[in-house]
């Protein structure tokens, strides 16, 4: 709601969620200033000293600039002679130009000492990496490594220290001594007890220093050669990840980077083969959302937790094999951490992607050791708090989480507890205690002034459509990954709760008979119908277990900008090439691009190519009717299966309409450049992944849900049945 209604009953009688959605952290736009950092030394921020909010644009001044009254809580105090100025003629102060916090409605404090109990450093990336059989066959170590050394030269200025630990039915160490040409290896193989052999001042490279730099780059050009003679098939996952723990937490907390191909089925915290598809859809299949091993995990986050240690995972398992991501998954959803997820792994397809997957989880603008605060102004409050993780909460407003990434989103749900209707505007202000990259322990503070409104209408004029939508999606999600049942049921209902409020105060009483939807939110039966098609809510058979409870983690970390572009892609025709598409703009970069297409299998000519935006992944996908003359006249070749290779070869000879393709892409890509990467996958007819395709096309009926039309006209039965 960007007006918010001034009583709990109105507010109520909307049935439209109360809610914030948070993306602390998130990218900035080439064309915006850096968030400006305050150091106001040890006095610290400027706050309120009943309900301890900060200083803000918001504020008032008083008695000449001696006295301010704080706007969330109301409350007129003195200020310290170090942040006294003088007042103009309109109240504003003479220094506000000059204090970033009374100007922006972001900004970092440097964080006093005492603000936290501990002292701050450089955080580690610690990279988990799998080296059995399976993962050497399969292609995955190679890429990870591949890309794991590219990486070091990526890093930011300082660079992480780094720790490189391989397993399989052992564990191996590395260390890096100064002033020698090549690592240690140190190999561990008590895997019920796993410990950390050696000091971690050697076990984390410093790659500042030139001698361990050159020493981790060489072992990770050797490390794939090093496994390549591995056959075993047991996998001590556990154990890697306990003795990972230890050793970030001992250096001060950071980041633990996991790869597994292979269920970790051997030493402590071994899982077992539980997968039956008998229970999909079944009460009983409520138990495969829970880990197994509970105790051990627990352990293990209970030590990630109290030491700033945050663990992802990336799994990418042979086809038809089961990982368990509902286990795996425990520990980074309790910590911060992130799960990527590449079932059916082909290097040759899925290497791209999980490159810049890799990449964007170990290089991109993280943060640990969080503590975030959410604060409202007088009559409201927050009663939950939805996200990937699962936080150590104090209260529904404040948590602790060992990482918080760029990307990282959640959703605060709010109530009033007062009425609010002598007040113009409300204030809803995040602080974010965390550690950056550089180990300054900083403040992220956000402040935002939303008016009040007495008029229901203007609650639904005034909506946001990708915030409702992005609260719903994610309250759902996290129902689903519960095991609660009902879950597409209360998206229906919230619909029409919606939509039946509406009528009943804002409609004309000249339209009875018809289905009225607000300005704002008409797009919302669409999306509704929408996420009860999304494979990760069907129930059956068709999604196997591993698949849903990744999506599902998924669903509870994507951020706002990827949510309606995956509930209802984007397809533009690529092939006929219309008069200007691909062709540069003259703004830049730009090129122009295609009309778009209605989500609909019926709108797709037979004849034709379309490129498929889901906002994860670019799919150009081929109908069965593309003539060969067109194939040969554009990518030089008469078979559609040789495209991909066409495309995809940074030196094949182009024609310029291949070209234009191509810019379509880039262009794409660029729009996004603050999201994850996008890949370009080819769907060709009658392949296995053209079903998965036409499931994306919302409009159209998928899994016994309705066609929008129908869906349409089912909810209007609804309205009507509530207004009977």
């Amino acid at each position: 709601m960007n007006q918010i209604p001034s009583t709990a009953a109105t507010a109520n009688s909307t049935h439209v969620p109360f809610a914030v959605v948070c993306q602390p952290f998130a990218e900035l736009a080439p064309q915006e200033d850096p968030v400006p950092v305050i150091d106001l030394g040890q006095q610290g921020p400027m706050r309120c000293t009943r309900c301890h909010s900060y200083a803000n644009p918001h504020f008032e001044w008083l008695s000449n600039g001696r006295q301010a009254n704080c706007n969330f809580c109301g409350k007129c105090m003195d200020l310290p002679i170090e942040y006294q100025c003088a007042v103009d003629d309109k109240g504003r102060r003479r220094d506000h130009g000059d204090r970033s916090e009374l100007d922006r409605g972001t900004v970092d404090y440097v964080a006093p000492r005492d603000y936290s109990d501990k002292i701050p450093g450089r955080p580690v990336v610690a990279f988990v990496i799998e080296a059995s059989r399976n993962s050497g066959m399969s292609g995955f170590l190679a890429q990870v490594v591949w890309t794991i050394r590219m990486l070091i030269g990526f890093f930011a200025d300082p660079p992480p220290r780094v720790a490189i630990i391989a397993f399989d039915e052992v564990l191996q160490f590395f260390a890096f001594h100064p002033g020698v040409d090549d690592a240690r290896q140190i190999t561990v193989s008590d895997i019920e007890e796993p410990f950390v052999p050696c000091s971690t001042t050697v076990l984390c490279a410093d790659l500042q220093d030139d001698s361990c730099r050159g020493q981790m780059e060489a072992l990770l050009d050797g490390l794939p050669a090093m496994f390549a003679e591995t056959a075993t098939a047991q996998v001590a996952g556990g154990a890697a990840l306990k003795a990972a723990v230890e050793l970030v937490a001992a250096s001060g907390g950071g980041h633990i980077v996991m790869f597994h191909s292979l269920l970790p089925n051997t030493g402590i915290g071994a899982l077992r083969m539980r997968d039956d598809i008998r229970v999909y859809g079944t009460p009983e299949e409520s138990g495969l959302f829970q880990p197994q091993q509970a105790p051990f995990f627990d352990e293990v986050i209970a030590t990630c937790s109290g030491q700033g240690v945050a663990v992802s995972v990336f799994c990418a398992p042979a086809p038809s094999t089961y990982i368990d991501i509902a286990s795996l998954s425990y520990v980074p959803r309790r910590t911060g951490g992130e799960v990527h997820y590449f079932p059916n792994f082909d290097a040759r397809r899925d290497g791209e992607r999980l490159h810049y997957s890799i990449s964007r989880c170990a290089v991109q603008g993280s943060v640990f050791g969080c503590i975030f605060k959410l604060r409202c102004s007088k009559g409201l409050s927050v009663e939950s708090a939805t996200a990937t993780w699962e936080p150590e909460a104090i209260d529904p407003s404040t948590f602790h989480v060992a990482r918080l990434s760029s990307d990282s989103t959640l959703v605060l749900s709010l109530s009033h507890e007062d009425r609010i209707e002598n007040a113009k505007h409300v204030y809803l202000q995040v602080a974010c205690l965390h550690t950056n990259r550089l180990g300054q322990r900083l403040i992220r503070v956000h402040t935002l002034r939303l008016p009040v409104t007495h008029t229901l209408s203007n609650v639904f004029r005034y909506c946001e459509i990708e915030a409702v939508s992005t609260t719903l999606l994610k309250q759902a999600a996290n129902l689903a990954l519960a095991g609660a049942p009902g879950y597409k049921d209360k998206l229906t209902k919230t619909c029409v709760d919606i939509l039946h409020a509406y009528r009943i105060h804002c409609a004309s009483t000249t339209s009875a008979g018809q289905l009225i939807l607000p300005e704002a939110l008409k797009m919302l039966p669409l999306y509704i119908n929408s996420m009860r098609k999304m494979p990760v809510f069907r129930s059956g058979t068709d999604v196997r277990m591993d698949e849903r409870v990744a999506a599902l983690t998924r669903m509870l970390a994507i951020p706002v900008a990827q949510v309606i572009p995956l509930l209802y892609p984007r397809i533009l025709t690529m092939i006929p090439l219309t008069s200007a598409a691909g062709l540069p703009t003259g703004v830049g970069d730009n090129v122009y691009m295609p009309s778009t297409v209605t989500c609909s299998i019926d709108k797709l000519e037979p004849d034709r190519i379309y490129l498929v935006d889901n906002g994860v992944s670019l799919q150009m996908y081929f109908r069965d009717e593309v003539q060969s003359s067109t194939l040969e006249s554009i990518f030089g070749v008469t078979n559609m299966t040789e495209v991909p290779k066409v495309l995809c070869n940074p030196e094949a000879d182009l024609s310029q309409d291949a070209r234009r393709v191509l810019a379509m892409v880039d262009q794409i890509r660029r729009e996004k450049s603050r999201q994850p990467w996008q890949p370009l996958h080819f769907v060709l007819p009658k392949s296995l992944e053209e079903p998965r395709l036409q499931a994306m096309l919302c409009e159209d009926r998928i899994a016994n849900e309705m066609h929008y039309v129908d869906f349409l006209c089912h909810i209007h039965k609804l309205v009507q049945n509530k207004l009977d």
